[in-house]
């Protein structure tokens, strides 16, 4: 079996969620460290099968730094950070992914699976105050529909 073939079914392994199948693909063939997306592929089926946390977090830090452009790999690195109880960080690489491709379905996926909020309507004031709750309540009613222009809040 040719290389790419070999690498091609490890990520589309992982992908459906067939981690063990997918390491067996990947460690038959050690040059996947020289593709950086399977790279970050093997390092989520680590963390799925053999809890292997920060060797997971270093091979996908390794291949977010030769593919910086590529949102596969913010998608497992912030899949591995969840997976290591870091979810603020993990927002930060799905956000990092959604600059390159704001229409990424997987991680659009786990943003919303998250719950991941929006900054305040007025940064440098608190969530919690009532001019930002008010204007994020007005936001999202005008956003859904629900409030016509000129109805009270």
């Amino acid at each position: 079996m040719e290389e790419n073939d070999i690498l091609e079914r490890g990520i589309n392994f992982a992908k459906t969620g067939a981690y063990g199948d997918a390491l067996k693909f990947f460690e038959e063939d050690l040059r996947f460290t020289e593709n950086p997306t399977a790279m970050s592929y093997y390092a989520l089926c680590l963390v799925e099968e053999e809890k292997k946390y920060e060797q997971a977090i270093s091979l996908c830090l390794m291949a977010v730094e030769r593919e910086f452009y590529n949102p596969d790999i913010y998608l497992n690195l912030g899949k591995v950070y969840m997976k290591n109880g870091q979810k603020a960080v993990a927002i930060k690489a799905f956000r990092k992914g959604l600059r390159i491709d704001g229409t990424h379905a997987g991680l659009l996926k786990e943003v919303r699976e998250m719950g991941v909020r929006r900054k305040p309507i007025i940064t440098f004031l608190s969530r919690k105050n009532l001019v930002n709750k008010i204007l994020g309540v007005a936001i999202k009613g005008l956003q859904q529909g629900k409030l016509a222009p000129g109805r009270s809040v």
